[in-house]
């Protein structure tokens, strides 16, 4: 029996469990567990914003510049906050990443009005909450003090957003049982309280604003809508296996329910949905890969429930329909990966695709470490076209509920080789208090390895969209996103962490800038590009040498002078069309036929490999001049 629960952005957790079994079949089993899908958190502590974390340092420039979310030792919702610190620039100038021109301040300041504010309130808050903690650290009476900032910082935010913003004062000091007028409650309300407070009040007080709301995974992961920009045109077609939702409340551009039930059970398939593909509007936040086209299978009937045969129907038919990758969020409590998936990727309908579709499956919500191998049948190889997703926090490491590969294997003929080991499957993605749709039009937030999940699949979206051959090179998609992923926890590969974080900028551009193939730099004239890439005229050594050259960077940038590159990825490749002059930012080349927008976001990424230097380093060890004027595009 499928079931789901659902953790809401406070720390009480409520639980939706379906009750009885689909029509048509047994509910299945692993060891005695039901099976579920992997929404919300089934029980235990959460403290979402322990330990170190910026979300929002620096420049913050949804069309260029980086993101970094752990520079610095900042703790928004545990000690010093500060998660607005620096400049906030999330709509720079008109923004045409999705369609058309989109001004979204319609010719207003309110641009750095809003975000001048919170440039302010960020830090105001960080010292309440600093003081907060000292005060229930030191058992302490008398917080009149605290008291007194906290009206102060309620007064500001009338002054700013006007009469509204009262009233969502009221409406949270009310949920979360927070009288800044009482001495008392204020010591009583935990950390975890005061974090879920303060990015309700973000997330209400932006409602106000009628903007899309930057929400803390987009730093963690490394994208912007200059990577969707910069994909350029072309669409994938993405599965979903959840529960029936439809576009406008997942507020996705293309949605069709392809098969499976048409009824409303829970929220659970818009928040997914939305996640990997919600568009530009205004409302609510944005998703990863808007442009796409999302396939839905529903295997969840009125009551909630579904079994395995539905989870193979669902798999089966959304390839059918032309899906070349397929987000489930559902398993079995307390495996990451259960024997039920080898009967289900061995079958022969889904067999004979396994190269030519990725699946990204939620690793679960028990907070376990998976000690149980998989035996995969006789005759059969482990499968190569799977990523297993577990969550982070803020913090950057794994969050407490999310399970874990640990050393469990899938055998094949009864033995474990190491490369397939679970961990070798295994990544992880934002998945605490994620600002995702409700279905109802509005926006929440939830917790949840289902909630990474789509960050992962909305990457295999962008990769498909953008070097569109992918498509048909399943295995050498899913290397791409797990050799790509920033390193966390033991170096390298590890059972906790797997590869490490998704990177979405580090997905989209070359793996390993010393294994690249360069053509002699081109200059801009719009016409089209030869390819010739068994020709390459250009080393590595060569480039980065020009590269740390600081007359060679002024006479490119003169020359409006760009770069095509090549990279061998498994049995396929990827091309790169990188400016080297700030005149190209947000222009397009023709190549092999298509035209490409250039990839702005990797110029950084080529200087600091050059100088061999960590990515993302400062402006510092780069061409401030180059580097501000293509910020400034």
């Amino acid at each position: 029996m499928l079931r789901k629960c659902l953790m809401a952005a406070a720390a009480t957790l409520l639980v939706l469990a379906g009750a009885g079994t689909a029509a048509n079949a047994a509910p299945a089993h692993d060891q005695g567990g039901p099976i579920t899908p992997f929404y919300g958190v089934n029980g235990g502590p959460i403290d979402p914003f322990y330990g170190s974390i910026n979300p929002f340092y620096g420049a913050v420039n949804q069309n260029y510049g980086h993101i970094n979310p752990f520079w610095g030792n900042i703790s928004p919702f545990w000690g010093n906050i500060n998660p607005f610190y620096g400049a906030i620039r999330p709509f720079w100038g008109n923004i045409d990443q999705f369609w058309g021109t989109i001004n979204p301040f319609n010719g207003n300041s309110l641009n750095s009005r809003i975000y001048g504010y919170w440039n302010t309130a960020g830090p105001q808050w960080g010292d309440i909450n600093k003081l907060w903690n000292q005060l229930q650290a030191s058992n302490a009476t008398d917080y009149s003090q605290l008291q007194s900032e906290l009206n102060s910082f309620f007064a500001d935010a009338q002054t700013f957003w006007g009469p509204g913003v009262q009233q969502i004062g009221t409406q949270l000091e009310t949920k979360y049982g927070i009288n800044p007028n009482d001495g008392a409650s204020l010591a009583a309300t935990s950390p975890e309280t005061r974090a879920a407070f303060f990015l309700n009040f973000y997330d209400l007080a932006m409602n106000l604003s009628k903007l899309d709301h930057i929400d803390w995974w987009m730093a963690a992961v490394h994208w912007s809508p200059e990577i969707v920009k910069a994909v350029g045109p072309g669409t994938v077609h993405a599965g979903e296996l959840d529960a029936f939702t439809n576009q406008n409340f997942a507020d996705v551009r293309n949605l069709k329910l392809v098969g499976g039930y048409n009824t409303y059970v829970n929220d659970h398939g818009a928040a997914v949905a939305g996640l990997m593909g919600a568009v530009q509007d205004n409302v609510g936040t944005i998703g990863e890969a808007p442009a796409s086209q999302f396939l839905l299978y529903s295997p969840f009937d009125s009551t909630g429930t579904a079994n395995w045969s539905d989870v193979t129907n669902g798999i089966d038919r959304l390839y059918n329909q032309q899906a070349t990758f397929v987000n489930a969020s559902l398993g079995i409590p307390g495996w990451v990966l259960s024997q039920e998936w080898a009967k289900i990727l061995t079958s022969p309908s889904v067999n004979a695709k396994d190269h030519y579709f990725v699946l990204v499956k939620a690793a679960g919500n028990e907070g376990v470490t998976q000690t149980g191998n998989v035996t995969w049948p006789a005759g059969f190889s482990a499968p190569t076209n799977l990523l297993l997703v577990g969550s982070i926090g803020p913090s950057g490491h794994i969050s407490s509920f999310s399970n874990w590969p640990g050393q469990a294997c899938i055998l094949v003929n009864g033995g474990c080789q190491e490369q397939n080991k679970l961990k070798y499957r295994f990544l992880v993605a934002p998945g605490e208090l994620i600002l995702v749709e409700d279905n109802h039009s509005a926006t929440t937030r939830m917790t949840g390895t289902s909630f990474a999940a789509p960050l992962v699949s909305g990457t295999v979206a962008l990769l498909q969209t953008r070097w569109p051959w992918l498509v048909k090179y399943a295995d050498e998609t899913v290397q791409i996103v797990l050799q790509s992923a920033t390193d966390l926890g033991k170096p390298g590969v590890d059972a906790a962490y797997g590869w490490g974080l998704l990177n979405v900028e580090a997905a989209m551009s070359p793996l390993d800038f010393n294994n690249i193939g360069v053509f002699t730099p081109y200059k801009f004239d719009g016409k089209a590009v030869a390819n010739d890439r068994t020709q390459p005229n250009w080393t590595p050594a060569a480039l980065k040498a020009a590269l740390q050259d600081p007359n060679q960077l002024a006479t490119w940038e003169q020359q409006k002078a760009f770069l095509v590159a090549y990279e061998n990825v498994g049995m396929t490749y990827r091309d790169f069309l990188i400016p080297l002059s700030s005149q190209l930012v947000g222009k397009s080349q023709n190549l092999n036929g298509a035209n490409r927008p250039f990839q702005s976001y990797i110029y950084q990424r080529l200087l600091d490999w050059a100088k061999n230097a960590p990515s993302h380093a400062t402006a510092a060890h780069v061409s401030r001049q180059l580097r501000t004027k293509m910020m400034m595009h």
